[in-house]
């Protein structure tokens, strides 16, 4: 019975998959909802540190849905997506990790599934970890441009979020994807620092931060910050530009890094729900 549905629709939809073997699907590129070719271009702003992708909505809520509203208490997931092979079965892999689909158990209904996602119909929430992961391997630029395919990925669920005064810091990370679907979100300066600042904001935490120069990002509100190995270069074919700009980031790791902290633990806001992500860049010395 089973067998002879599945003839019939990828007869209907002229899907050529020879019934004796395992069943393959290839997840191409999708309709990216989000505006990640403006956040490119921003980030391309040597004064620019922090951007916020618009059009994500949809997606976001949806995960919000599924991780912090369903999900588990208590959670530290990291996977890497390998966005270019196997985008859509490593995100329904770590969607399956947080929080298991209906009929997960059922063979019938796996094979639904197959036929389902041949036909573009995909689970929603597997479609919003993709969109993020491919969004984000969209923002490689200079050196990594074309080259870095891969992204790192984050879930973390927490059920009693206690942090007190977290340090400032940059990531060491070309960039980082972040979202709060739950709680309080990460403190971020609007503006790059001189070495000064940073040293201030080190030591002396939340009392170092100049009034009206730090955001906190919202629920649902996805940024990328510039890490301490952001590349680009403005003039690829000018050796001047090249070269001074390799000058500063010697001297000055953290020029166009966006400094940042988690943020203090407040008083009946226990539960705190974030995904991030970074580029798979080669370098094993990263903070993800």
């Amino acid at each position: 019975m089973l067998r002879n549905t599945i003839v019939t629709l990828l007869t209907i939809f002229q899907l050529e998959i020879p019934l004796a073997h395992t069943f393959s699907i290839t997840y191409s590129s999708l309709d990216l909802a989000g505006d990640w070719i403006a956040a490119k271009h921003n980030l391309r702003d040597p004064e620019c540190c922090v951007v916020s992708v618009q059009g994500m909505d949809k997606h976001l809520r949806v995960l919000q849905y599924h991780f912090a509203d369903n999900g588990p208490l208590d959670l530290d997931l990291r996977a890497r997506v390998h966005v270019k092979s196997s985008l859509y079965e490593d995100c329904l892999s770590i969607r399956q990790s947080v929080i298991q689909m209906e009929g997960d158990n059922d063979d019938e209904e796996k094979s639904t599934e197959i036929i389902s996602r041949s036909m573009k119909k995909y689970d929603p929430c597997t479609e919003a970890l993709a969109e993020l992961a491919e969004g984000v391997a969209s923002l490689a630029d200079g050196s990594l441009d074309g080259v870095c395919e891969d992204v790192f990925i984050r879930i973390v669920c927490a059920s009693k979020y206690r942090a007190h005064d977290p340090m400032y810091h940059t990531d060491k990370a070309p960039l980082r994807g972040y979202v709060t679907l739950r709680g309080v979100g990460t403190e971020y300066m609007e503006k790059i620092c001189s070495p000064i600042e940073y040293m201030s904001l080190r030591a002396g935490g939340g009392g170092g931060v100049p009034s009206g120069s730090v955001a906190e990002a919202k629920e649902l509100e996805f940024i990328v910050m510039k890490g301490d190995h952001y590349d680009y270069y403005e003039d690829t074919s000018s050796k001047l530009s090249k070269s001074s700009s390799s000058f500063v980031k010697k001297i000055w790791k953290r020029a166009s890094a966006c400094v940042h902290r988690s943020p203090p633990g407040q008083r009946g806001r226990d539960r705190r729900v974030i995904v991030s992500l970074d580029l798979a860049d080669g370098d094993d010395d990263r903070e993800w």
